[in-house]
């Protein structure tokens, strides 16, 4: 089966969204406890705080910031983790389906269902956060969402900048282009590792900015960056690219490309019975 069909697709993405409803489920409730607890415990060991709303504004919706996009990276690290036993494996890859369209439900339902259930999880904890507060100490009903919100929108459509600038749209490639290779990092750390995929995508993304901040120091070039000139008693901004940030900008889509390429391709060789480490044999390739 080599064509790609709308509805085989929609109702295998269905059935990978109903197999795995249970498993999401109690995930997402204990986020949502996980959230509450963290909240509660920030706030009682802010001793220094000048109000509740401050403490709230300040440690509170950094560590949910940061909380959601780590669950968001297990997810999408863990893209075939439910299949990595034997009869869960053989019931997806039998699927009257074909590869491309298995290949994009589970990558869809890793990225979206899971993203979704962990913010609302997320919007759970923090409510629940806010009922006992003000049940137990009076506190007034006031929610981190919008500040979570505003620390993970992009942006992109908030600056204005005088006129059109090429250094400032290709700075905006370059991020849109940086999420896809982050997403497509932990996409093919999932389907490529059965075990510790998280760790290792983390690692190598680690690795990437300590490389990437190696360079910045010994070729003495920045990526992006803004010069203020006065001309005619106006300051005027001006945006450059350097030299790596041509290269990062050509190489980032690029390197998404291929490791979305190199994902597809390993699922195409998924086998029932595989290493215990991955599920790709190089050996036999």
């Amino acid at each position: 089966m080599n064509s790609f069909s709308i509805n085989r697709f929609w109702k295998t993405f269905s059935w990978v969204v109903a197999t795995n409803f249970r498993t999401q489920m109690m995930w997402a409730i204990g986020a949502a406890v996980a959230v509450f607890l963290m909240e509660i415990i920030i706030i009682a060991l802010d001793v220094s705080y000048k109000s509740y709303d401050i403490s709230l504004r300040t440690n509170v919706r950094g560590l949910c910031s940061v909380f959601i996009m780590i669950t968001t990276l297990v997810g999408l690290s863990t893209v075939f983790f439910n299949i990595n036993k034997k009869a869960k494996r053989e019931a997806f890859l039998m699927l009257p389906a074909s590869n491309l369209e298995k290949f994009l439900s589970a990558v869809i339902y890793a990225t979206v269902v899971w993203a979704l259930s962990m913010f609302l999880a997320y919007i759970v904890g923090d409510t629940l956060r806010m009922v006992v507060r003000s049940l137990m100490y009076g506190n007034p009903w006031i929610s981190t969402i919008p500040n979570v919100v505003e620390n993970l929108t992009p942006n992109i459509f908030k600056l204005t900048f005088n006129g059109f600038s090429w250094a400032v749209m290709l700075e905006y490639f370059f991020a849109i282009s940086l999420l896809f290779w982050v997403h497509s990092l932990y996409i093919l750390g999932g389907t490529l590792l059965r075990k510790y995929a998280f760790v290792v995508s983390t690692i190598v993304m680690i690795l990437s900015v300590m490389l990437t901040a190696w360079l910045v120091d010994k070729l003495q070039c920045r990526m992006f960056y803004t010069d203020m000139m006065e001309i005619s008693n106006t300051t005027v901004v001006v945006d450059h690219v350097g030299f790596l940030g041509y290269v990062y900008s050509i190489a980032t889509p690029l390197l998404a490309v291929f490791n979305y390429w190199a994902s597809f391709h390993i699922f195409k060789g998924f086998q029932l019975i595989t290493n215990k480490w991955t599920n790709y044999d190089i050996l036999k390739r």
